[in-house]
């Protein structure tokens, strides 16, 4: 089981600032993958992981949004966002790049 947390934004903060979001590698090491999504002020709008939650080892199955094909891969920022963007958590304005 992977693990994947949602921030909505409060409502103080602005939505329509700016829709350029960044997808943020935390962790790509030893077969562990954890990686979240930050709108243009810095903030997690979504995070994604392959680890148990439990123990904190990997999933044998994967990321389950590869594993399901919502994403190519690991970096695949076209099918995240199709994906955020298919589940109303972000808008059909809305730009994802890799933040390196």
């Amino acid at each position: 089981m992977t693990v994947e947390t949602l921030s909505r934004p409060s409502s103080s903060s602005p939505l329509s600032v700016n829709h350029q979001l960044s997808l943020v590698v935390d962790l790509d090491e030893r077969g562990s993958f954890r990686a979240h999504v930050e709108n243009a002020l810095g903030r997690s709008i979504y995070e994604f992981s392959n680890e148990d939650p439990e123990t904190g080892h990997p999933d044998a199955d994967g990321l389950w949004l590869v594993e399901f094909g919502f994403m190519r891969h690991a970096r695949d920022t076209d099918g995240l966002l199709d994906y955020l963007q298919s589940m109303g958590i972000v808008g059909a304005s809305a730009t994802l790049v890799i933040q390196e």
